[in-house]
């Protein structure tokens, strides 16, 4: 469970792509490549996730890119590849937060019926202190031979931005907003809160992000650790 939930946390920063002004930036252009590599709270390798731009689609205010994703063990075997559309709109980044499930719970769920509902997130084009990033949810509810086995909701809440920092990762260096948030996971057993800090850079997205669990304690990191266009 507390994998899943770093891995959650995790994503929802990852997928965090952004264009200034939604014009495709120099790092978002077909073709371009870079990886996030996970660790745990000791700071071993846990994972690896590769992201790749396959294709762009600029029509009037509404930009979209299609993003293969795949994802690797620890040992860099491949778990599982897939892709999801990024879309930015008038000026601001939104994201479906249905696309940020982990692959791995959605497969989990395969045999069952399975409904998810849920906002929109969005996130500033620009390196703007005093944007306001909204709140969002998803509900999920599994369900066999029509009886539901499973329902939880899971909310990106007290999302702010601290400031500006500088990043240094084997990718390079850069100046990103530092972002926190907190992630509340609710069922008919247990509600608990999860924090997150990430560090991302306009006109691309995460560089960094440090996850922690319901206790204040370290969960794990996820850096960039290589990028190519």
């Amino acid at each position: 469970m507390k994998s899943i939930l770093f891995t959650l946390l995790f994503l929802i920063f990852s997928f965090s792509i952004f264009a200034q002004e939604c014009m495709s930036a120099d790092y978002l252009k077909k073709g371009t490549k870079w990886e996030m590599t996970n660790y745990n709270k000791k700071g071993k390798k846990s994972g690896l996730v590769q992201y790749e731009v396959l294709n762009t689609n600029h029509t009037g205010s509404k930009n979209a890119w299609e993003i293969q994703v795949e994802t690797f063990d620890k040992k860099d075997e491949s778990l599982n590849k897939g892709s999801t559309e990024i879309v930015c709109e008038d000026g601001v980044y939104k994201m479906d937060m249905s696309q940020m499930i982990p692959s791995e719970t959605v497969e989990s769920l395969n045999s069952m019926e399975v409904e998810m509902e849920g906002t929109m997130i969005n996130f500033p084009t620009s390196e703007n202190l005093e944007f306001e990033l909204e709140d969002g949810y998803i509900n999920i509810a599994a369900a066999t031979s029509g009886m539901v086995v499973m329902s939880i909701k899971i909310s990106t809440i007290n999302r702010k931005i601290e400031g500006l920092e500088t990043v240094e990762t084997e990718a390079g260096t850069f100046q990103c907003l530092k972002i926190t948030q907190d992630t509340k996971v609710e069922n008919k057993i247990i509600s608990r809160t999860y924090s997150s800090v990430s560090w991302f850079l306009p006109g691309f997205g995460v560089v960094k992000t440090e996850s922690y669990d319901h206790k204040g304690k370290f969960m794990g990191s996820s850096i960039l650790s290589s990028l190519t266009r």
